[in-house]
């Protein structure tokens, strides 16, 4: 007699949940490994699945998704939207087009960010899966301090600076104080940490891009790797050390450049 396919899901050996590293700690942190996270479908994509990083329900004043977009598929129609937003492209590659304007190609490591009400679309046309960080808010507008207009590049082509210990590229260019939404990518080598303790008000959607290291987070010590996802609630504590052999890296998103007398 066949064993059910049912029960041909159950591991034998496993203490399967010592073994589970999300930890979400409302109001303080979460690890979000992509082991535990589940897709789902979103209304005006083809085509596409999205493993639902952060929201408001946890405490974020963002969302942040990362879509599965299968060859071909992409947006459904051309979106238009209240909040400013920024994709990165994880793997492979989409085609964007803002405005009704001509496509630009955006492969692995290409990115842009969008002012609010900036219409656009993307595909994917290369033959596998692409692999996009999607990021949205609300964006504070301020008198007299113009919108930026959109982005598309490459982080190949921002120039990396010494921070602290690490080299950090602005993907947005937040020295503007037109833009409120900062967005970082940092490189750490092995054995590389932080020179202080952090506790700021930003709060941080983290992406691990490469790499692994230890994060000490209002007080626990845990060890992250690549494709981890990390939320920081504004004022917790953090400190990061590098390991391994190979360069560590991680997208980092912080809302900049206001006061925060828009939650008064």
């Amino acid at each position: 007699m066949g064993v059910p396919q049912t029960q041909k899901l159950i591991v034998s050996d496993a203490d399967v949940t010592s073994r589970c590293r999300c930890i979400n700690k409302p109001g303080s942190y979460m690890i979000f490994p992509r082991a535990n996270r589940v897709e789902h479908n979103l209304p005006n994509f083809n085509g596409v699945q999205a493993q639902v990083l952060s929201t408001p329900q946890h405490g974020s004043k963002f969302v942040e998704h990362e879509l599965l977009v299968e060859a071909g598929g992409g947006t459904s129609a051309v979106r238009n939207e209240e909040f400013e937003q920024f994709l990165y492209v994880l793997e492979g590659e989409i085609d964007l087009s803002l405005d009704g304007k001509k496509a630009s190609k955006l492969p692995q490591g290409g990115f842009s960010w969008l002012p609010p009400h900036c219409a656009y679309e993307f595909t994917n046309k290369g033959k596998d899966r692409s692999r996009v960080v999607w990021i949205r808010r609300r964006y504070v507008e301020v008198a007299g301090i113009s919108i930026p207009a959109p982005i598309i590049s490459h982080e190949s082509d921002v120039k990396g600076e010494p921070v602290d210990t690490y080299i950090e590229k602005h993907l947005t260019p937040y020295e503007s104080l037109g833009f409120d939404m900062g967005i970082n990518l940092q490189t750490f080598d092995p054995g590389v940490y932080f020179s202080f303790v952090e506790a700021h008000v930003m709060e941080h959607g983290l992406y691990m891009l490469s790499g692994c290291g230890l994060y000490w987070l209002n007080h626990d010590l845990i060890e992250v790797q690549k494709d981890d996802f990390i939320y920081m609630a504004p004022f917790c504590p953090q400190f990061y050390y590098a390991m391994g052999w190979e360069k560590s890296a991680y997208l980092l998103y912080k809302d900049v450049n206001r006061d925060y007398t828009q939650f008064l």
